[in-house]
């Protein structure tokens, strides 16, 4: 059976924890931009802990509302600095496997200069990776990015560093003007992990695999030659995540 986790914001995690036992999967919790700064150490261990006693495995996703990792402001860049070295230092508390961060890239706010944002986004991960050292591995997922160029100069400058990809189907199927392939198949040793959901291409509705027009066949053949990863279905709305689950396990068998 592949890791299969499922998409939990960390506020939500123990008054849900009998239902994410039921469920029988991983959970991926979300750390927002307010409770990277107020969680206590001492809360997030335990927390932790207590996962891993029930065998719950975890991912975390980083905080990334007003962030930008490659921005050209060094006072923004630090800020988004703090945020992202604290949420891997929780998602370490957490046993955490993963920490998926946003890269913060769209050639509108950067007006196509990619340069710029590479030197700050590799002054950045430079940083987040030493603090998540020993902890969980760091990976970038795609968001606003048409194609794969400006992740792959990225994970170029971090050849002898350990900076992964996370696949965002969705993301893809609102963004990308190239196929499936032309992403992945250039970056296929840095892939560790795979949001997998869908949309009808207008908005990002988080919709169960197989429910919108993401190209899942094309996917397919790509996984067919993979080594183990995790996959996670990232869900908007608790009355879905079964569902969810179902249909995602039904496309990976």
């Amino acid at each position: 059976m592949k890791p299969l986790f499922i998409n939990v914001p960390y506020r939500r995690v123990e008054e849900n924890l009998a239902r994410i036992l039921s469920l029988g999967t991983g959970i991926e919790i979300y750390i927002d931009n307010h409770l990277v700064e107020e969680a206590g150490d001492r809360e997030v261990r335990e927390l932790g802990n207590r996962l891993a006693g029930h065998g719950i495995a975890v991912t975390v996703h980083a905080p990334y509302m007003d962030l930008s990792p490659g921005g050209f402001d060094r006072s923004v860049r630090r800020i988004t600095k703090e945020k992202l070295k604290k949420a891997a230092g929780l998602a370490g508390l957490l046993h955490a496997k993963g920490l998926v961060c946003h890269p913060g890239y769209d050639k509108w706010r950067f007006g196509g200069n990619e340069e710029l944002w590479l030197e700050g986004s590799v002054d950045t991960w430079t940083e987040v990776i030493a603090e998540a050292k020993g902890g969980p591995i760091v990976m970038v997922e795609n968001i606003f990015e048409e194609e794969p160029s400006t992740l792959i100069a990225l994970f170029d400058r971090f050849r002898e560093e350990d900076l992964f990809f996370c696949f965002d189907s969705g993301h893809f199927n609102l963004f990308s003007t190239v196929p499936v392939d032309k992403w992945l198949t250039p970056i296929r040793s840095l892939v560790r992990e795979m949001h997998l959901h869908d949309n009808h291409g207008r908005s990002d509705e988080h919709l169960p695999v197989g429910e919108g027009t993401f190209p899942f066949r094309e996917l397919k053949t790509f996984l067919s030659a993979q080594e183990s990863m995790i996959f996670t279905a990232e869900v908007h709305g608790e009355s879905r995540a079964n569902e969810s689950i179902k249909k995602l396990k039904e496309f990976l068998s």
